[in-house]
């Protein structure tokens, strides 16, 4: 990620009190502020309700994300989320956007509070595992994903938007909704091959009626196509905004947080082919294996499925029956 200058590089240690504070915009619906704790630590803070954030007990701390409450002399009452780790505040900073973002169109301290709780548990997993930038190979498969997303499932499939895609929470499958029982698995592939892996026995094989969804792709040549954070922001603006923070901590789970280094890869998608995966689809599931084997991964090859093509249409007619 290319440097910027966080709000905490010229904000000094308190000299009394525990935080030196910086209101985040003038013009957000609640009172945010950028502090640096005494001891150092720097983060975002939001001015609650003292019984809110008494409310805020079961939020627990890492070694690299910590909680931070405060009750200043005013009587003023802070929940922060704070890092100690200066080599992390370029990350942080962005995480931190996103939260205030999220919280902008709620009102009440419930709310907040509750989008405050998921989003601290995402980046503290996302700390602990350790920064790891998206290979372009997962560049290509989050960017499937988001198309499917925001061209067929939010217009023509489901009625729960961004909840029905569960890709990033590590479901057997990419897109489900049990209301009208269909799921959906999206693949990639290069251009030159027809070829997709599977990743376990539970990949292809659902309730109600599944569909195998693949995107040929790739990194472009001549700088034409479309980068992983344009991509991002256009669905973003594609979704409602009361699932806007769904949508980010979904991201999040996707390990995707907006760096300058997914502005430097262009990609190219194709038309999808779609498969109607029925009882005699090519595939390894419980059924058909022996129990003595365990975690099973194998590569599809579709040209050998066509037997099984449909169309993106087929999936909204299924709905529709």
């Amino acid at each position: 990620m290319s440097s910027i200058e966080t709000p905490w590089t010229k904000m000094a240690l308190p000299k009394k009190g525990v935080l030196t504070t910086l209101r985040v915009g003038l013009d957000s619906a609640n009172a945010w502020y950028w502090i640096r704790c005494k001891d150092g630590q720097f983060g975002v803070a939001i001015q609650l309700p003292g019984d809110a954030v008494a409310s805020t007990a079961s939020i627990k701390g890492t070694s690299k994300l910590n909680i931070t409450r405060v009750n200043d002399t005013n009587g003023e009452h802070y929940l922060g989320v704070v890092i100690g780790a200066s080599e992390l505040a370029t990350v942080f900073y962005r995480l931190c956007l996103d939260l205030v973002s999220a919280c902008q169109f709620s009102t009440s301290p419930d709310q907040i509070l509750a989008i405050i709780k998921r989003r601290v548990l995402v980046w503290q997993r996302l700390f602990e595992k350790g920064r790891r930038k998206l290979s372009p190979e997962e560049c290509l498969g989050l960017i499937s994903e988001l198309k499917f997303l925001r061209e067929n499932w939010i217009p023509d499939v489901s009625t729960n938007g961004v909840m029905g895609w569960l890709g990033p929470t590590g479901a057997a499958q990419d897109f489900h909704d049990e209301t009208i029982g269909v799921t959906v698995e999206i693949k990639s592939h290069a251009f030159d091959s027809s070829v997709v892996k599977i990743s376990s026995r539970e990949q292809l094989d659902a309730e109600g009626s599944l569909f195998l969804t693949a995107y040929p792709g790739g990194l472009s040549s001549d700088g034409n196509g479309v980068t992983l954070n344009d991509f991002v922001e256009e669905t973003r603006n594609m979704i409602p905004l009361s699932q806007y923070a769904a949508f980010d901590e979904l991201l999040l789970s996707a390990r995707y947080i907006k760096d300058d280094c997914y502005d430097e890869l262009y990609f190219e998608l194709g038309e999808p082919r779609v498969y109607l995966v029925d009882n005699d689809f090519p595939r390894l599931i419980g059924d058909n294996l022996p129990p003595a084997i365990g975690r099973v991964r194998y590569d599809l090859d579709l040209t050998l499925a066509a037997d099984w093509a449909c169309t993106l249409r087929e999936i909204s007619e299924r709905v529709k029956r």
